[in-house]
């Protein structure tokens, strides 16, 4: 009989909850998942109910008894210390869960086994363990969505430091030194230009925005941002251009910190990612300094399972 875990990925916009199989021979395998909205700005405790209720559902709807569930992993977007399941620090994002104890909330409900950390940490785990990095030891992934997450795999060891934020604060990288106000404190990060929220301000604030298609669409993120470039619209072929230039800048630095054989490209913008990742590569490759050959620039091949699986197998393997 196989054992049952679920992986959540907790994200500003979404949140991924995962049911994954487990059999004698230690393989993964996800089985069901539903993603529901996030309201992020509510606070974590108002979301925690919500979270309840879907993984009941899920357990439900694939008849795991309370014997064959053992463990739940979970992904936070902001800085964690995995070794005590505590939050240590947020950034605009579920900010009330400091003071949340995640593993009392787990044992009061279901008494399992529990797991947390970064999120973006857990995508990267999932992309070395079963995806796009499965074939080194030496990687960092980068997911952007509402903001940019990242995270290293250095020597075949998950990178955390003494404080928990190694490698995974690439999202705020200064790419522009004196440019926009990021809601972490910095000035010039990638988010703040390329990330979800950060768009949206952009291009609303541009002089050209009333005469863009984008000032037509409901709702302004990188998937309408790709559909008007599509349509030739200018505001947007020049946005979309901007933002890969900002991310290709961003990775050089990544690169140059961590020495990567592989660079993983995650999160929904992925789902174009045959006329992303050409340019991301040229512009890396033109501008990497790596004189022992061209590190590979990927797609994630897991999107948005990469934290499930990644929480799961942390869960298993205490990495």
């Amino acid at each position: 009989m196989n054992d049952f875990f679920i992986g959540i990925d907790l994200g500003g916009t979404r949140i991924k909850l995962g049911l994954v199989s487990c059999n004698k021979q230690g393989n993964n395998m996800l089985v069901d998942k539903q993603i529901i909205p996030a309201q992020s700005a509510k606070g974590l405790a108002a979301t925690l109910p919500v979270i309840k209720d879907h993984m009941n559902a899920l357990l439900h709807a694939n008849n795991v008894n309370i014997n064959t569930f053992k463990g739940i992993g979970f992904g936070f977007p902001g800085l964690v210390d995995p070794t005590t399941n505590q939050i240590l620090s947020t950034n605009a994002k579920y900010d009330d869960a400091l003071h949340i104890k995640l593993d009392e909330w787990v044992q009061a409900n279901w008494n399992v086994d529990f797991f947390m950390d970064n999120d973006a940490r857990l995508a990267a785990v999932g992309e070395w363990k079963y995806g796009a990095g499965s074939d080194t030891d030496d990687l960092v992934v980068m997911t952007i969505g509402t903001g940019i997450g990242t995270s290293v795999i250095m020597n075949g060891q998950v990178m955390r430091g003494k404080h928990f934020e190694a490698g995974c604060l690439g999202g705020h990288i200064s790419v522009v030194y004196n440019g926009r106000q990021c809601t972490c404190g910095n000035k010039g990060c990638v988010e703040a230009y390329a990330a979800t929220w950060s768009l949206k301000e952009r291009i609303q604030a541009h002089e050209a925005f009333g005469k863009s298609s984008l000032s037509k669409v409901d709702v302004i993120d990188f998937e309408a941002l790709f559909n008007e470039a599509d349509k030739n619209d200018a505001l947007a072929v020049e946005f979309k251009n901007d933002c890969i230039q900002l991310w290709s800048a961003a990775i050089v630095n990544l690169i140059h910190a961590y020495d990567p054989e592989v660079v993983v490209i995650g999160g929904g913008v992925m789902h174009r990612h045959e006329e992303l990742i050409p340019g991301i590569k040229e512009l890396v490759h033109k501008h990497a300094w790596t004189p022992w050959g061209k590190v590979e620039i990927e797609p994630s091949q897991l999107l948005s399972d990469a934290g499930i699986y990644g929480a799961v197998y942390c869960l298993q393997h205490k990495v």
